[in-house]
């Protein structure tokens, strides 16, 4: 049951596996591998879902609702045509604050048309960097605040 708690804490937005591990681990006694491996796992599973969501969610919300096709047309205006790179996609998303992750990596990258194979690696990246370092600061063996 604790094992399904957290794996339902790394599905919200925003917490996802940083935060999830972490409150995991100081609040139950499971293994902190296992603890890592599934909800690294589980948080990027969320980029293909996130992409196909919003392929089947965002064209009718742009058709019905001005405002929303103004904030694609603005993204996509700042967006085209310029060099996003991988290491800036992958920092993004690896920095352990609310409002970066996979679900804003893949929101970002949607808006700006951005190539998903390739993005897709730089979150998963990112993913993994910000839990690596976020378990090993609730663990105790780095200090974040040095780090950061």
């Amino acid at each position: 049951m604790e094992l399904l708690i957290v794996l339902l804490l790394t599905l919200v937005p925003t917490f996802e596996a940083r935060y999830a591990i972490p409150a995991a681990l100081v609040l139950t006694d499971l293994n902190p591998a296992l603890l890592y491996a599934a909800c690294v796992t589980l948080n990027l599973i969320v980029i293909p879902i996130v992409f196909v969501g919003l392929d089947r969610l965002a064209p009718s919300l742009r058709r019905r609702y001005r405002w929303i096709d103004s904030i694609f047309k603005w993204f996509w205006r700042r967006g085209h045509g310029r060099r996003w790179r991988f290491p800036a996609l992958v920092a993004f998303v690896a920095v352990p604050i609310p409002g970066t992750g996979a679900y804003t990596g893949t929101l970002m990258a949607y808006l700006l048309g951005l190539d998903r194979k390739r993005v897709a690696v730089a979150i998963a990246l990112g993913v993994i960097l910000s839990a690596t370092l976020t378990t090993l600061a609730a663990l105790g063996i780095i200090s974040l605040a040095k780090i950061l």
